[in-house]
């Protein structure tokens, strides 16, 4: 079991099916059919995408002992042949899908492989290693795959009030969600010179603004949905179920508790909209 749940996490098949299930979730929101499609590109550009940046970093985190760098250095082939296959799919899915969606994809495929490779000159630093980019980059890209391209393909307006309310919740959540990974990777941003949150304004301080970041996410709600909304409850509800796992994580916590449980706070949301909605 433990091999599978490697597998799963390390892998980053969750990750992968977190994109996915918020895609989804985004549909069953706006009362439309879910494009199957769509959700599938998101897992598969995901799968591509992380183990992209595991297999980039790989010199660097052989000797930092943590259980997660451990199995990834392990398993570097299989970290490959995942790679080689979300890339086999995204190749494939971009001849069925519509331009529009194509042009889109394309600069947030841009920004996800420089997050990870400095390509753009020779010495170029890779965009993660830039002073407090690092999460906002992360944000952005989680938000628009999981809102924004699927409204594109739909051929709803990005600007329409509905949207943008749901762009905003979105983004606050993911910024909620990924910032106890800073305190997480804290030692190892700061002796690789990375400038991140937490390095700026403390770990207590930290915890604090993804507080504030649910908070908002909680008011957002109120404001898009009726009171009498079941899908008000179900984001309520998932928005508790963030915070509770935020403040118990710390720097001392076992990988899965972020890699497996606070990942898995996505899949939650989107089960809680799916049922009781």
């Amino acid at each position: 079991m433990k091999k599978i749940t490697d597998f799963i996490i390390y892998g980053n098949i969750l990750i992968s099916l977190c994109a996915a299930a918020l895609i989804w979730e985004t549909y069953l929101l706006w009362n439309i059919p879910v494009n199957f499609f769509c959700v599938f590109i998101g897992f598969a550009a995901t799968l591509m995408i992380y183990n992209v940046d595991r297999l980039v970093v790989l010199d660097s985190i052989d000797q930092t002992g943590s259980e997660r760098h451990e199995w990834i250095v392990k398993n570097r082939r299989l970290l490959t042949i995942l790679s080689a296959t979300g890339f086999g799919f995204v190749g494939v899915s971009i001849f069925h899908m519509p331009i529009r969606c194509l042009l889109f994809l394309a600069h947030l495929g841009l920004i996800s492989i420089l997050y990870s490779v400095p390509v753009l000159m020779k010495g170029a630093r890779s965009l993660r290693s830039l002073k407090l980019l690092k999460i906002f980059l992360i944000t952005y890209v989680w938000a628009s795959t999981t809102v924004l391209l699927p409204a594109i393909w739909s051929e709803i307006g990005i600007f329409h009030k509905d949207i943008m309310l749901l762009f905003a919740e979105r983004a606050l959540f993911i910024f909620a969600i990924t910032l106890p990974f800073d305190i997480r990777d804290y030692d190892s941003d700061k002796s690789n010179l990375v400038v991140t949150i937490p390095g700026l304004i403390g770990i207590r301080q930290t915890r604090l603004l993804a507080f504030g970041c649910l908070l908002v996410f909680f008011l957002i709600n109120l404001v898009h949905y009726n009171f009498h909304d079941s899908v008000l409850w179900a984001k309520l509800l998932s928005g508790l179920n963030a915070l509770l796992v935020i403040y118990f994580a710390h720097e001392r916590k076992h990988e899965y508790y972020y890699t497996g449980l606070l990942d898995s706070t996505m899949i939650i949301q989107f089960v809680l909209v799916l049922v009781l909605r």
